[in-house]
């Protein structure tokens, strides 16, 4: 009978683990037909890539498609951002909460299931995307707007068409380049 029980509960565990697994696949596949696929980044790239573009403790950080909030999480962790995240895909945004809850700093980051054509960006001092180009070219009006309000944006993959003659660096990796544009007369080093 005791190992009926077990039977049943480690089915009924199975089962549970499995409605998971589907629930968050179902997610990643709504954020790819939204134009917006998930794919992390490393830490160590990530790292390399908010000090290159000269992330101060203090300034606001948004990260247009933010996945489980890994690079909002590292701005304010290691560069003391104030950190913001948005991403059309729930389950993400519900997994960056939790593991911002996990944090000591969570009271420096926000997370919102928004969807970015219709969010406004300005007041960022740095902006991170890391979108596909055609979703890129929909957002650029606003990223050259936030430019020339003195943001520097950051896109880790494609470039910014509408930004090129904004572009202070480009920083070559073995998987995608990243671009830094800003308005700012000096080069970033």
């Amino acid at each position: 009978m005791i190992s009926y029980i077990l039977y049943l509960i480690v089915i009924f565990l199975i089962l549970i683990f499995i409605a998971f697994v589907t629930i968050y696949l179902i997610g990643l596949i709504y954020s790819s037909f939204k134009g917006s696929p998930y794919v992390p980044t490393k830490r160590k790239v990530l790292r390399n890539i908010l000090k290159q573009a000269g992330l101060k403790k203090g300034q606001t950080f948004i990260d247009i498609g933010c996945g489980d909030g890994r690079i909002v999480e590292e701005a304010v962790s290691t560069f003391g951002a104030i950190g913001t995240g948005i991403d059309i895909n729930p389950l993400l945004i519900w997994r960056a909460r939790f593991r911002a809850l996990l944090r000591p700093q969570s009271n420096l980051v926000g997370y919102f299931v928004a969807n970015i054509l219709d969010y406004d960006f300005t007041g960022f001092d740095l902006i991170y995307v890391f979108l596909m180009p055609e979703l890129i070219d929909k957002i650029s009006g606003k990223l050259e707007q936030a430019v020339l309000n003195k943001a520097t944006v950051i896109s880790h993959g494609f470039k910014v068409n509408q930004l090129e003659k904004y572009l202070k660096e480009t920083i070559p990796s073995k998987t995608f380049p990243t671009y830094i544009y800003n308005n700012n007369s000096k080069v970033i080093t």
